[in-house]
């Protein structure tokens, strides 16, 4: 009961204990590192990869998480609107980069930090990690063979034996294959097989989706630069 007491008090006092001049700085803040967490990601992102929506959403979270913050009176309010916050940032069979996931989660530490007031320390930490992430960008560019790894999915009909039936085709056009997963959808009518593979430089992509058909019996063939992003 005292919990939820001092929840409900520090929701009141949004709107009578907060300092105006406090919430613009933690705003103003969260735009100065919203944007440098903005260029990083532009600067670390493979040209193919970056995407301009997802870098206006790295500018737009960490303002709006650092105000909402900023006007929360006590730690247990803000301890709720965390979890709200974390519960709503959700991807769900969406074709999205790894970095693009991790970097918006980025924004949002960024602007948790700023919303309570740690101007110094919120700027440390976006440098830092952000310094991380172009040295980690210089020492991958220059590796070859990044772009051949992709993820397939191939979904089989109940009425085929699923076990080895792909091996044949993948070890003719890929260097190397792994298989991921291996999943019941439709009421258990189709086993859905996702496979992390590397693709050999000179592979005719769709000389190889032909031939999967015809093992799958036509049934949905995906080939996709990163796995669907669920969280």
């Amino acid at each position: 009961m005292n919990t939820l007491k001092q929840f409900f008090e520090g929701m009141l006092d949004i709107n009578s204990g907060y300092n105006i001049i406090n919430t613009v700085a933690a705003v103003i803040v969260a735009v100065i590192l919203g944007v440098i967490i903005y260029l990083t990601y532009k600067l670390t992102c493979r040209a193919f990869m970056f995407d301009e929506e997802v870098g206006l959403v790295l500018i737009i979270v960490p303002v709006v998480v650092a105000l909402l913050l900023s006007v929360i009176g006590t730690s247990i309010a803000r301890a709720f609107s965390l979890a709200g916050a974390l519960s709503i940032v959700r991807y769900r069979s969406v074709m999205m980069s790894p970095r693009s996931v991790v970097s918006i989660f980025f924004g949002m530490g960024a602007g948790f930090v700023a919303g309570v007031g740690l101007y110094i320390p919120a700027l440390i930490f976006v440098l830092l990690t952000c310094a991380v992430m172009v040295v980690h960008g210089v020492i991958t560019s220059g590796k070859k063979g990044t772009a051949a790894r992709k993820t397939l999915v191939v979904d089989i009909p109940e009425s085929i034996n699923y076990d080895g039936l792909l091996d044949e085709t993948l070890a003719k056009y890929t260097d190397g294959y792994n298989l991921d997963s291996v999943g019941i959808v439709s009421g258990g009518t189709i086993t859905e097989l996702v496979y992390q593979v590397r693709l050999k430089k000179d592979a005719d992509t769709k000389a190889m989706l032909d031939d999967l058909r015809v093992l799958n019996g036509n049934f949905k063939i995906l080939l996709s630069q990163f796995r669907p992003v669920t969280l």
